[in-house]
């Protein structure tokens, strides 16, 4: 409830929307998110981005995992794709992870600190990188926060209200969250030690009823990822962690002690929050007002601080002990918490001051990010950097799918050449393609090797300098095919050289 001061109390309007309408503000503050993230991305990006292009590139081939890249958000991109033909509706649905993820948090947090407490613990979120900052792909990463999130809101259920069934709600979410990477085990090996170590949880478990339950969601874990599993067991563990096969470049992996000190750098916005909105000055005479809820449990709150920092911290932990590089956004959906924790820590009356200067560096946080992401988009052609987003996809796919057309009087079936320009014809081409990645076959283990053989495609390769001859490795692993004239290609957003790609037709066996 909000109540009031000595003296008049002023409030902002966003103050009496999270006082009339707590659950409203969240709504529209993760809707105007989403959009503008997803509208802002799609503005930016000519061309598929790398990850959404081998996402889409691969999703059609329907297996249970490819190289360097967990199968879901490949299936997910897929089905978005062929049911829209659209690459914004993958952009939006990319951006509604976030929004999807802060409303089942939201309903989370309402169950433990109240509807308006909850609201500031989700809306605070906005400032931390990089958990609001959904970029222009649908990853594997991104697909997990809405995952982990409900896994989180299911765990409460179970173990907090007593309710069976969030037990085999958490057994189904456990399995899918295998196939989008491993997120999940992180975060449920956390879930595991705090209800073990907590009385009240323990007793959640203290009858037959939520036995069975439990044995239950047990069951609907193996069932559901019993086929990921076996993938893995065969595949000594490939694409567990999305890695460079999956789009991602050289330099956004990070050592984990670089890993630790972006995300310390990336909450130092949601410390300047908390620090306005929280700490009284000798200066400060404003009536501020006040968030009361009822008072927590206190195992209840040392738990949601444990789960807010522990999966984070096992994280790097695990990388830095198997000596792997990954993204920041590999910690989206396992820093969901921070608000949360700030919350319970700050009492069960949050006094909220200088709200305007607060609420103007929430609305920063949530259009200046995808701003400055859209204006940067622009420098690259001017630039001359080859910037994979403004390579000239739709123009090659164009070329190449009727030339082929042509030609041969069959509609281009295989693309081969680099994995990352390669996907992104296969997905601008109305004929989509399969991807040939890196133009070999035993790279792309989708791939029929006598079905390539028989219906033939397309190669392809950058030049650069003087010599148009296609490079020996493409020729080695590759049916023998005659090279033709050099195409020069605009980039997408314009400026810079011209793109100059040698081609060839594999042509398909009579």
């Amino acid at each position: 409830m909000l109540r009031e001061a000595s003296g008049p109390l002023e409030a902002s309007i966003s103050v009496e929307a999270l006082r009339a309408a707590p659950a409203a503000l969240v709504a529209a503050g993760l809707i105007v998110h989403a959009l503008v993230w997803a509208l802002a991305t799609h503005f930016a990006d000519s061309s598929p981005p790398p990850q959404m292009a081998i996402a889409i590139a691969l999703g059609r081939e329907w297996l249970l995992g490819y190289p360097d890249l967990p199968p879901l958000a490949a299936w997910v991109s897929e089905t978005i794709y062929r049911a829209t033909h659209s690459l914004f509706a993958v952009r939006l649905v990319a951006a509604s992870c976030v929004a999807l993820s802060g409303w089942i948090l939201f309903r989370f947090l309402r169950r433990l600190v109240g509807d308006r407490q909850g609201a500031i613990a989700v809306l605070v979120m906005v400032s931390v990188f990089p958990v609001a900052f959904p970029g222009s792909a649908l990853t594997g990463d991104l697909l997990q926060m809405p995952l982990l999130a409900a896994l989180l809101l299911s765990w409460w259920i179970a173990v907090g209200e007593k309710n069976p069934n969030g037990w085999m709600l958490l057994g189904l979410l456990a399995a899918l969250s295998l196939y989008a990477g491993p997120q999940g085990v992180v975060l449920l090996a956390v879930l595991a030690l705090v209800t073990l170590l907590s009385a009240p949880m323990r007793a959640a478990l203290g009858n037959a009823q939520a036995l069975f339950a439990l044995a239950a969601g047990l069951l609907i874990f193996a069932h559901a990822g019993a086929p990921r599993l076996l993938w893995l067991w065969f595949h000594s563990g490939d694409s567990f962690l999305a890695g460079a096969g999956a789009g991602i470049t050289e330099r956004e992996f990070q050592s984990p002690l670089r890993l630790l000190l972006t995300l310390l750098a990336g909450h130092l916005g949601f410390l300047l929050l908390i620090v306005l909105a929280a700490f009284h000055t000798a200066k400060s005479k404003e009536q501020a007002p006040v968030f009361a809820r009822q008072p927590a449990a206190p195992s209840l709150r040392w738990s949601v601080i444990v789960v807010a920092i522990l999966p984070a911290a096992f994280a790097l932990l695990w990388l830095y002990l198997s000596a792997q590089n990954t993204r920041p956004q590999f910690f989206s959906s396992l820093l969901l918490l921070g608000g949360a924790a700030a919350v319970l820590i700050g009492g069960e009356s949050l006094v909220l001051r200088r709200q305007t200067l607060v609420g103007s560096i929430l609305l920063i946080f949530l259009f200046v990010p995808p701003a400055i992401a859209l204006a940067s988009s622009f420098l690259p052609g001017w630039f001359g950097d080859n910037r994979a987003a403004n390579w000239p996809a739709a123009s090659a796919a164009r070329t190449f799918t009727e030339i082929f057309r042509t030609r041969t009087g069959r509609p281009l079936e295989y693309i081969a050449g680099d994995r990352i320009p390669a996907a992104q014809i296969a997905v601008m081409s109305d004929a989509r393609p399969h991807l040939v990645a890196d133009a070999d076959p035993s790279h792309s283990p989708w791939i029929d090797a006598e079905d390539f053989k028989k219906k033939g495609g397309v190669v392809f390769w950058e030049i650069r300098g003087a010599d148009v001859s296609p490079p020996l490795a493409l020729t080695r692993k590759l049916p023998a095919f005659t090279a033709e004239a050099p195409l020069r290609l605009p980039w997408a957003r314009g400026g810079g050289e011209p793109v100059r790609l040698g081609w060839a037709i594999l042509p398909p066996a009579l």
